[in-house]
């Protein structure tokens, strides 16, 4: 699969969110979106859709990546929220001075713009399940933008203006566009292989939106 950020919108195909801030590091993201330090843990993306899939009454031996008959690292994991059937997995990565975040299906970033823009600016583009999908900009703490492009009778913050540079002239997908934004404005590419590795990862347990 090629770099960009356009696969994104194909390989969530039941929803995500993709937020970007910049100047700062993936594990400052966390903590902005509430995450103790101390529980962040890097998971690859397989071990995190084995924790999505895992059922309330599964044994931790159903976890591949997991070696269960380490006492260690089952405590560590324990304590983080892991192992305990969190709402929201959040993987945090690094690329061109930014640092991004991807939820499979949750949008618990949205939540937390303001904080995530603090100094700073910050984009988020979400997409639900059922095709809603909306995008957000902030800077220095305060949302200026968040909304669903192509809707105007829905309104939201900033509606009328719009996020700064995004133009979306109501062809093809409203998120796969904004991710295009996001490629050509700030030159953010995203190779899809590098998010498989471990990543600096968070665990909350309950879903922000």
């Amino acid at each position: 699969m090629s770099s960009g950020l356009r696969w994104i919108a194909t390989e969530y195909e039941l929803g995500y969110t993709f937020t970007l801030c910049e100047g700062i590091e993936p594990r400052e993201l966390l903590v902005r979106m509430g995450a103790k330090l101390e529980h962040i843990h890097e998971l690859t993306s397989d071990a995190v859709a084995e924790l999505q899939m895992w059922p309330e009454d599964g044994h931790l031996g159903d976890l591949d990546f997991l070696d269960w008959e380490d006492e260690a690292l089952v405590a560590r994991l324990t304590e983080a929220g892991f192992l305990s059937h969190p709402e929201v997995i959040v993987r945090a990565g690094a690329v061109s001075g930014w640092a991004y975040a991807i939820e499979d299906v949750s949008t618990s970033a949205t939540a937390f713009l303001p904080a995530l823009s603090r100094g700073t600016r910050a984009y988020t583009v979400f997409r639900s399940a059922n095709g809603e999908r909306q995008i957000g900009y902030a800077r220095d703490g305060q949302v200026l933008a968040y909304y669903e492009p192509g809707m105007p009778h829905l309104g939201g913050v900033g509606a009328k203006e719009g996020v700064p540079g995004f133009v979306y002239s109501g062809q093809g997908l409203a998120d796969v566009a904004f991710l295009r934004f996001l490629e050509r404005e700030h030159g953010i590419y995203i190779v899809w292989e590098d998010t498989r590795a471990p990543l600096p990862t968070a665990a909350f347990a309950q879903a922000n939106c």
